[in-house]
C-alpha cells in the first residue's frame, strides 16, 4: 500500500471521505472488515480475498483499469482520519429482474472501533446515496445484524425501512437424518408447468414488501419458471436443484415447498415455504423428507427463514439446526418506479 495515496495538497495527511482507491486502500479494507466483523464467517471471507487480491500487484493494476471501462468493481467511499483508512461502505448493483427497478446492495458499513460515533458512517452512507441515485438506482437494500441497535436506527434515519428478519440456520454434514414420520402427505418434485402454483405461493407467504425469498432472491415469476439457460448453468457448474411440493385438494394449487439446492462443494441450500391455511401442518413432513433424502451423503445444509416464523424455527432446532446469524433486511425506495411485487 502506497503511503503518498493517503496524502492531501502540499504532502498533508488527508482526512475525509473519498471514492475507493483499489490500488491503496484493499489492504485497508480487508484489516477494517476483520476487526469489525470477526465473528462474521462472511466477513472473514472477504477480508481474506480482499487482502489477497491486494497483493496481486499486475492483476490488481488490470482490475483498475477495467473498473475504469466496466464501472463495476471498486464502487464506495473510505474515510480517512490524517490519512488512515478507519471506515468504508462498499456498492454493488443488484442483480434483480429489470422489471423491479435498478437497485444497489450496500455492504461492509464499517468504522473503526476508536473511531466510531464521529458520523463517519452517516457521511459515507449519504455519499453512497448520492452515488447511486446519480447512475438512476430505484432503491438501495442492505442487511444488518438484528442486535446491531445502533445501525439500525442510523439506516431508518437515513429513509431505510425494515423488510423483515431472517434467520440464517446451519445443520452440520454429521447428524443423521430423524425417523420418518408415522403419517406423512404426499411428497412429490414439482412438474414445470406448475411453477406458477408455487409462485403463487411464495406471493401469499414471501411477499416483496417483507423481503421476498430472502437476501437477495425477490419473489419474481424468474425464480420459479424454468429456464433452459439457468438447468445448462447450474448443470455445468455441478449444481442440481429439487423442488419438493404437497398439492392441494385441487390437485393445482400448492400448499408447501421445499427447495433445495446442491451447491459446489456439496452444501445444500433450502428454502421451506407452506400456506398459512396448513401452518403447523406441513413443515414437518417436507423437512423430514428432506432430511431423510440427504441422509448418508454428509452434506451440509443452510436454511434462510423469517425470524418471525417461530413454529418453523422451533422445529429447525428440533432438527438439529443451528442459528448462525439473525439478519434485519432493509431497504429505501429512491423513486418510484420498478415493480416491488414481481
Amino acid at each position: 500500500m502506497s503511503a503518498s495515496a493517503f496524502l492531501g495538497e502540499k504532502g498533508i495527511p488527508f482526512t475525509g471521505a473519498r471514492a475507493v482507491n483499489l490500488r491503496t486502500d484493499l489492504g485497508g479494507i480487508a484489516e477494517l472488515i476483520e476487526l469489525c466483523f470477526s465473528v462474521d464467517e462472511a466477513g472473514r471471507a472477504t477480508a481474506r480475498e480482499l487482502r489477497a487480491l491486494s497483493q496481486s500487484g499486475a492483476l490488481l493494476s488490470l482490475l483498475q483499469r477495467l473498473d475504469r471501462v466496466l464501472e463495476g468493481l471498486g464502487q464506495g467511499f473510505v474515510w480517512l482520519e490524517a490519512g488512515k483508512l478507519v471506515a468504508n461502505v462498499s456498492i454493488a448493483q443488484a442483480d434483480y429482474p429489470r422489471d423491479m427497478g435498478k437497485g444497489y446492495i450496500i455492504a461492509n458499513v464499517a468504522v473503526h472501533p476508536d473511531y466510531r460515533r464521529r458520523g463517519f458512517a452517516k457521511a459515507l452512507m449519504l455519499k453512497a446515496l448520492d452515488h447511486i441515485q446519480q447512475r438512476g438506482a430505484t432503491f438501495a437494500i442492505l442487511q444488518v445484524e438484528a442486535e446491531n441497535f445502533g445501525a439500525r436506527d442510523l439506516y431508518q434515519r437515513l429513509g431505510f425501512y425494515e423488510e423483515r428478519t431472517f434467520i440464517k440456520w446451519q445443520r452440520s454434514a454429521s447428524q443423521r437424518a430423524p425417523q420418518k414420520l408415522e403419517v406423512m402427505p404426499f411428497i412429490t418434485l414439482r412438474q414445470g408447468n406448475e411453477w406458477r402454483a408455487e409462485y403463487d405461493l411464495a406471493r401469499v407467504v414471501r411477499p416483496n414488501r417483507r423481503g421476498g425469498i430472502g437476501w437477495l432472491r425477490p419473489t419474481h415469476p424468474n425464480l420459479f419458471r424454468p429456464s433452459l439457460l439457468r438447468f445448462l448453468g447450474m448443470l455445468a457448474s455441478g449444481q442440481g436443484v429439487e423442488r419438493w411440493i404437497v398439492r392441494g385438494a385441487d390437485e393445482r394449487s400448492i400448499l408447501g415447498a421445499l427447495y433445495s439446492q446442491t451447491q459446489f462443494g456439496g452444501t445444500v441450500r433450502l428454502e421451506l415455504m407452506v400456506h398459512p391455511n396448513m401452518q403447523g401442518k406441513l413443515e414437518k413432513p417436507l423437512l423430514n423428507y428432506v432430511l431423510r433424502r440427504f441422509d448418508g451423503q454428509h452434506r451440509v445444509l443452510h436454511l434462510e427463514h423469517p425470524a418471525d416464523d417461530e413454529l418453523t424455527n422451533t422445529l429447525l432446532e428440533e432438527y438439529g439446526f443451528t442459528r448462525r446469524h439473525t439478519l434485519v433486511h432493509m431497504r429505501r425506495d429512491l423513486n418510484q418506479t420498478g415493480s416491488r411485487e414481481g
